[in-house]
């Protein structure tokens, strides 16, 4: 009688350790996930940082956004045939255009208006911890996610490491010496700060709908569908702007090679959405919104080295940091 109890113990404790194993293996998933999306964005943002000061930020919106949706609609329409789509509620597109709006509107938009202002390493830094505060603190709030010791610890790491960056003495004198909104610099702080709002909320509504808590677990959205709903969203409004402003034919006296950089551009902004959106189904707001620090580290590698923006010994010591906070965040959750 008294081998059964113990043959009980550790057949639970084999589950658990299972659970176990298998709850990291999301985690990281989760991590490799957006740690791929952040190439990728990296490589449109730089693009975009390189087009931004050429022509009109919202035609660099249409155009890249564009590339999403005629990827995703012949794949909606194929799968619709065949059949094999599963159409969400209309509450979840209703939530998956809310997050379009966010995500293209304010977020994509005021990103390409706040690079134009500021530069790759002041406007980075500030998009990135404004979204981090605002995606820990929401996050917590509407969505109930854990604030763990350890995201605590990451998130001090990489807070530490984003002010050094954006507060060392690169581009800032100006702003000292004058109001916040009635300098260059004060506009571009503004945007930036927007920018993170937006992102903030297309994180928490991604990762609402789109939470699986293993492998195999259904979601509630199709990753083809939010692409084309989402991108959708950022090819109508910035159209609808830069058409609105320079008229049809503004679309005729774009040079070439601006129309190569952008249409490159929107095959990386696909590939990092679908990555990003893999990522939201396995790991918290508050953990995807901490990997994307490492666009901080890359972005400003390249406005350092290529476009030859200024930087100094608070910058270098900030990516040191950053990427201390992004190891720290592997195994977060």
């Amino acid at each position: 009688m008294t081998v059964e109890p113990i043959s009980d113990i550790q057949i639970d404790e084999t589950k658990l350790s299972n659970t176990d194993s298998a709850s990291m293996s999301l985690r990281r998933r989760g991590f490799y996930y957006c740690l791929g999306s952040s190439l990728c964005y990296t490589l449109t943002f730089f693009l975009v940082r390189c087009l931004a000061e050429r022509v009109n930020p919202d035609w660099i919106l249409c155009v890249r956004e564009s590339v999403g949706v005629l990827i995703a609609l012949p794949v909606v329409l194929f799968l619709t045939i065949r059949r094999k789509f599963v159409w969400p509620s209309l509450k979840v597109i209703a939530a998956l255009l809310l997050a379009g709006f966010f995500c293209e509107f304010l977020g994509a938009r005021l990103r390409i208006w706040s690079y134009a202002v500021l530069g790759l390493v002041l406007a980075n830094p500030l998009i990135q911890i404004s979204t981090i505060l605002e995606t820990l603190l929401l996050g917590a709030i509407l969505l109930r996610e854990r604030v763990s010791f350890k995201k605590i610890a990451a998130f001090v790491v990489l807070s530490v490491a984003i002010i050094s960056v954006a507060f060392s003495h690169t581009g800032m004198e100006p702003l000292l010496e004058d109001s916040f909104l009635t300098t260059h610099i004060g506009w571009g702080i503004a945007l930036a700060l927007l920018t993170g709002l937006g992102h903030t909320l297309f994180y928490l509504i991604m990762r609402k709908i789109s939470k699986k808590e293993s492998v195999n677990a259904d979601s509630a959205v199709p990753l083809s569908l939010s692409l084309f709903l989402i991108c959708l969203v950022g090819a109508v409004t910035g159209g609808g702007f830069f058409l609105a402003k320079e008229g049809g034919k503004a679309f005729a006296a774009i040079p070439a090679n601006c129309w190569v950089l952008v249409l490159v551009s929107g095959v990386g902004v696909t590939a990092g959405f679908l990555l990003l959106n893999l990522g939201l189904r396995y790991a918290s707001a508050a953990k995807v919104t901490m990997i994307a620090v490492s666009q901080l580290v890359l972005l400003t590698l390249l406005g350092r080295f290529v476009l030859h923006e200024p930087t100094n010994i608070f910058v270098w010591l900030g990516l040191g940091l950053a990427c201390i906070g992004i190891f720290l965040t592997i195994d977060l959750d």
